[in-house]
């Protein structure tokens, strides 16, 4: 019997499988969006994006958020790197973290001074799944920075 290796997706949450446990528990320690959300809900167009859509892939493991840039100045505090958002599942309270995989960094599109924010541009964030807890049709809130936007549903 012949083996062969896994897709390209399924590698890819392997490898954010592999990371998110040293993500996850760093992520909840050290930042401040996981330990004081914003007060006040907003909506994604009082960011300048347009929401895509919200799936899970990878099996489940990973949970991919889309959005498109509608507003480049609004955008760019979603975009920058030291932003570190969360998914908060909203029945449970589980929280879901951006992994940080080994050689590829943040497994999501940010903004730098060579790459800026393009308009209409979809961009994506993909956030761990562990134990693939998260399931089609609840409600997340994104806690991304100073911003907080509740009633998500991922499809």
């Amino acid at each position: 019997m012949k083996l062969s290796f896994p897709s390209s997706c399924c590698r890819l949450a392997l490898v954010a499988l592999v990371s998110c446990t040293s993500v996850t528990a760093s992520l909840a320690q050290d930042s401040p969006t996981a330990a004081a959300p914003a007060a006040t809900p907003q909506r994604l167009e009082d960011l300048g994006v347009e929401l895509v859509g919200i799936r899970l892939s990878g099996a489940d493991f990973l949970i991919d958020v889309r959005y498109r840039v509608k507003d480049v100045a609004k955008a760019q505090a979603l975009m920058e790197r030291k932003v570190h958002p969360v998914l908060v599942n909203e029945a449970t309270g589980d929280r879901y973290y951006v992994p940080q995989a080994p050689k590829l960094g943040q497994l999501r599109q940010s903004a730098t001074a060579k790459q800026p924010v393009q308009l209409d541009k979809v961009y994506f964030m993909l956030f761990a799944n562990p134990d693939r807890k998260l399931r089609s049709g609840e409600k997340v809130t994104l806690h991304a920075g100073e911003s907080t936007v509740r009633g998500l549903l991922v499809q």
